[in-house]
């Protein structure tokens, strides 16, 4: 049935805003029908229909649950707040991350993963919060009556009364434990997910009741995010439980993959602040003999990568870092195409790569495997600020340790983007002597393209308007230290591209 709600992909491709409209596989249509082509009847008193669900969707589809409850519990007194109204302020505080009802809270000092997690959930948490109180009443049935099992999740004080009180009944707070428990489900459910808010969540109807399907994998993610860091394995192993749980038992874990409705990607491809470790939802295909495709890396483990050398440079005894900037040695030559797709296969496979790929405009083209593009964004450093840097802000942020080095931007050797990016070579590229490696550009395609070709050790992001002595306290405390200047503005987790 959910094939059934997609359109064939046009041959229209798809650009994303930024980046300079990146072109993205083949334009689909799928439509969320919220179960509405589900006739079957439920196998309880409430459920959620097989279909295929925007998050929006899913909050109306939990309605009848808070509806019946604040139906039983009657009219509310003179002069004072309407239960629906405490109940949802009960919701807020669920899924709030600093309160003593929440259901997510992460002790300091965070990270920067497990910061980016904890501000994920606070604004998916505020969406569904308004989506709730924003819900027209729909459909329910009065004489509602479920068993729910206690999920923990706290009543604020002034509910207690409200809930256990002369008002209420006692299957009534099993109908609200059930409505919490689902919400709370589908906050931490969206937490991989940038774009939150468009992602189409397929759903089988007989698989549980509502989303408790996922209650495993929710487990798993947050003993993770709970007892260390955010994985980008663990953030895509959570998007494939919820959307693609077919795939979970492929040999490899990847980095984004398509489903019926969509493909996942790293979100940094949208362009403007950069997430760490976040993905995006767009609704294309890139394989349209396939239903169902992993992205994988062409390097599983960069460290056994053929290590190959960079193009030569020119070397300087010493860059005037207060006179010389990255737009005076950016390459001449520019893109004028951007785009991402399949890398060429014989026959059909369940896993597939991604390759970037690129046009000049003296005619010269470059292809860039998208996996190490986004492990080599993820393992980059950003250059740190004259003033002292934000730790949680993330300019000088890595999955890597971060360390203080006295290095001194001496015997730089300057490269042309053009030239590294045209090795063709299969690996990765570094310097066997060291040294400090600086490459200009003002593209933020090309930027994103560079960190797919360099050895993710020690490579750090340098806006174009900053003098090169910004790059000598960022990164690791030995050479080779190879620099991106320009492409890159601050901002986000990651830069801003």
């Amino acid at each position: 049935m959910i094939q059934k709600l997609l359109t064939r992909p046009s041959n229209t491709t798809t650009s994303l805003p930024g980046l300079g409209s990146l072109l993205l596989g083949y334009f689909i249509t799928p439509k969320a029908d919220g179960g509405a082509h589900d006739t079957s009847p439920l196998a309880e008193a409430w459920g959620l229909k097989t279909g295929v669900y925007t998050p929006q969707q899913l909050v109306e589809g939990f309605a009848p649950l808070l509806d019946t409850v604040v139906y039983r519990l009657g009219k509310d007194p003179p002069d004072s707040k309407p239960a629906r109204v405490r109940l949802l302020d009960n919701l807020a505080a669920n899924l709030a991350t600093d309160t003593r009802e929440a259901t997510l809270r992460l002790s300091e000092p965070l990270d920067p993963s497990r910061w980016e997690m904890l501000e994920q959930a606070k604004r998916i948490g505020e969406s569904l919060v308004q989506w709730a109180r924003e819900s027209s009443a729909k459909s329910f049935d009065p004489d509602m009556y479920l068993r729910s099992p206690c999920e923990g999740h706290l009543l604020i004080p002034p509910n207690v009364d409200l809930m256990f009180g002369y008002r209420s009944q006692p299957h009534l707070m099993q109908l609200f434990n059930e409505y919490m428990h689902q919400m709370v489900l589908l906050r931490d459910a969206l937490l991989p997910f940038k774009n939150y808010q468009d992602v189409l969540i397929p759903l089988d109807g007989k698989a549980a009741r509502g989303i408790r399907h996922l209650e495993q994998a929710r487990a798993q993610f947050l003993a993770e995010l709970m007892t260390k860091h955010t994985t980008q394995s663990a953030i895509i192993k959570y998007a494939k439980a919820l959307l693609a749980p077919g795939l979970l038992r492929t040999s490899t874990v990847g980095y984004g993959f398509q489903y019926p409705q969509g493909s996942v990607l790293p979100a940094f491809l949208s362009g403007g602040p950069t997430p760490l470790h976040l993905l995006q939802y767009v609704p294309v295909k890139f394989d349209e003999t396939s239903s169902e495709v992993l992205f994988d890396y062409q390097f599983q483990d960069y460290y056994s990568a053929p290590h190959l050398e960079i193009p030569s440079g020119v070397a300087t005894a010493e860059l005037d870092q207060q006179n010389l900037s990255a737009a005076q040695l950016t390459e001449i030559s520019r893109v004028h195409s951007s785009s991402v797709g399949l890398v060429p296969s014989s026959h059909a496979q369940s896993i597939r790569q991604l390759q970037l790929r690129l046009g000049f405009d003296d005619g010269k083209r470059t292809v860039v495997d998208l996996g190490q593009i986004a492990r080599g964004h993820r393992y980059s450093y950003m250059a740190l600020e004259s003033s002292a840097a934000d730790p949680v802000g993330g300019h000088g942020s890595s999955e890597r340790d971060l360390n203080d080095t006295s290095t001194q931007l001496k015997s730089t050797v300057v490269h042309d983007a053009a030239a590294v990016l045209e090795k063709s070579e299969k690996g990765l590229l570094t310097a066997k002597a060291g040294g400090i490696h600086v490459i200009p550009t003002v593209d933020p395609i090309v930027s994103l393209a560079l960190l797919g070709k360099l050895y993710p050790e020690n490579v750090i992001l340098l806006p174009q308007d900053e003098g090169l002595n910004l790059a000598q306290r960022a990164g690791k405390g030995f050479e080779p230290k190879f620099v991106i200047w320009g492409g890159v503005k601050w901002g986000g987790l990651k830069g801003v591209f």
